[in-house]
């Protein structure tokens, strides 16, 4: 008769009898970096940095410029729910961040988000940038008058009908949408043959009052009921501009038609490939324009019958997660998208419970976590926790990051990690919020108000215990042992019927022997603990039968 458990090991799955798990399982897992196949020893978390000046934070997001310079931690405090997007502009020379969840959206550039000695970000704006909330005026130049001996037409036959809009600028370059237009009126180019007066005086409207660091105002004319085409730019503040633009010297048409400033509710920022972020408010989605994050067309927006939690970018298209069914939508362009019900009951009870992990994302719903990739989605915790079982976990408390192939998943009770197919791992480890930086292929979480490293610490104390082995009363013949591990002692503790058979520190690869006495027990356990990586552990009735 023998015991062997050669690695391969697996992780809990607490739904099973003790007496019904598949040969690798445990009944405890705990501490465990698992996949090289044995019982090694996860490590902790280590210490990288302070959060200065931040209030209990729970929200982290590192910023890191592009020209190689040190890096900023980004930092909001517990009770707000932060989600940020760096730039989907190509080498943005302003290196800007875009942040939700922490008041209306906000952005800003690295020489914003940085200043002074922190907590950052230090500053910032609010993201989208305002319409005029008034029309620009015109009039006719004081020299605009007929002449009194017929001399030329009047009006000139080349006099067409205008009118102006107007729009506003940041310093990055960012355009509103468009004032309303003004009333029309005449103009004619400037010549020799003509009379003078052809051009029109603007008054343009007061700037809007907002945090959008507006630089100036773009003037656009159409003729002749035609589209606005660019005529200037004026410093923002300026009174009046007298527009002598011939109709040959007009720019491009207007491209911010519909570019509206974002919900200022919204939140759940996500990016999107093609050059697309997403955020959420209400039953709403809304995109920005491709490459220009701060336009957000109304006509972008897609409405959903239940309240929305949360956002996963995957492979497939976007996840939308909401308090009913969940929704998939596809599209490459923000102007022609559509949305699908995924054909499962599973609201989402953690927005922070959310993750992408590769062709398919992970969320919290109240029977267990349920994995969504393409059109299909399926809860993949029903084979390892009851609901009840679920339910003790507190899944509204969860935040979770992908890291490691896994699923890092940090609630009320402490810390587990799933991978679908080998069942869960749980460690001795509490966090208020975390960042994967992908980059670095590193978890940071928030601890204490500092910020660690995982697995850069030193290393945990083990614990895993396997499933309960069952024989006829009489044949547990079990009379040796051995450990194969990396390091030693190991501590070894073995249960035949609940009772202890063996408590001892196995301090090398050599064989030891068991106690006598218990061939008619039934039910056997082992059980491994310490802080060495443990590659098998085996027991048998004969030293012939180890290896």
């Amino acid at each position: 008769m023998t015991i062997m458990y050669p690695g391969g090991f697996l992780g809990e799955r607490p739904l099973l009898d003790p007496r019904l798990l598949p040969e690798k399982s445990a009944q405890v897992s705990r501490n465990i970096y698992r996949r090289r196949g044995t019982l090694k020893p996860e490590r902790k978390p280590a210490h990288v940095s302070d959060v200065p000046q931040v209030f209990r934070p729970a929200n982290l997001f590192r910023y890191t410029p592009g020209d190689g310079a040190a890096s900023f931690w980004l930092s909001w405090r517990r009770g707000l729910d932060v989600d940020v997007a760096r730039s989907p502009i190509a080498n943005d020379q302003y290196e800007r961040v875009y942040w939700t969840g922490d008041g209306p959206p906000k952005m800003g550039g690295i020489d914003v988000i940085t200043q002074g000695d922190g907590p950052y970000p230090s500053s910032w704006y609010q993201l989208g940038v305002p319409a005029p909330e008034q029309a620009p005026e015109v009039r006719e130049p004081n020299n605009r008058t007929p002449p009194d001996d017929g001399s030329v037409d009047w009006p000139p036959a080349t006099t067409v009908e205008t009118a102006y809009v107007v729009t506003c600028v940041s310093s990055y370059g960012e355009e509103s949408a468009p004032s309303m237009p003004s009333p029309l009126v005449e103009r004619w180019d400037d010549a020799s043959d003509l009379p003078e007066g052809g051009h029109v005086i603007v008054t343009l409207p007061p700037m809007p009052s907002s945090s959008n660091n507006i630089q100036a105002m773009r003037i656009y004319r159409t003729e002749s009921g035609g589209m606005y085409q660019y005529v200037a730019d004026v410093a923002a503040g300026t009174g009046t501009f007298e527009d002598d633009v011939s109709s040959a010297e007009l720019g491009i048409a207007l491209p911010s038609a519909e570019w509206d400033m974002p919900d200022p509710k919204m939140k759940g920022l996500t990016t999107l490939p093609n050059g697309i972020l997403a955020g959420f408010f209400g039953n709403t989605v809304a995109f920005c324009e491709a490459y220009y994050p701060h336009a957000w067309p109304v006509s972008y927006q897609l409405a959903f019958d239940d309240p929305v939690v949360g956002l996963a970018s995957t492979s497939a298209g976007l996840v939308v997660l909401t308090t009913g069914q969940p929704s998939l939508v596809t599209g490459s362009s923000p102007a022609a998208i559509s949305q699908m019900k995924l054909d499962v009951y599973q609201s989402c009870v953690s927005k922070r419970s959310i993750v992408e992990m590769g062709g398919y994302a992970l969320y919290a719903s109240p029977d267990g976590l349920v994995a969504v990739g393409g059109q299909q989605a399926e809860v993949v915790t029903k084979e390892v926790f009851s609901r009840d079982q679920w339910k003790a976990l507190d899944p509204s408390s969860i935040h979770a990051y992908r890291y490691d192939g896994r699923y890092m998943a940090f609630h009320t009770n402490g810390c587990m990690s799933f991978t679908p197919g080998e069942g869960i791992d749980r460690y001795d480890v509490n966090a208020e919020g975390g960042y994967y930086d992908s980059e670095r292929d590193t978890l940071y979480l928030l601890q204490n108000g500092a910020v660690t490293a995982w697995g850069a610490g030193n290393p945990f104390s083990i614990l895993w215990r396997s499933p309960i082995t069952n024989y006829p009363s009489g044949r547990a013949t079990l009379t040796c042992g051995r450990i194969v591990a990396h390091g030693y002692p190991v501590k070894l503790r073995i249960y035949a019927d609940g009772e202890t058979v063996m408590d001892q520190a196995i301090t090398g690869p050599d064989m030891f022997r068991l106690p006598a006495g218990y061939t008619l027990a039934r039910e056997w356990e082992v059980e491994v603990a310490g802080n060495n990586e443990v590659v098998s552990i085996q027991l048998a009735g004969s030293p012939g039968e180890l290896h």
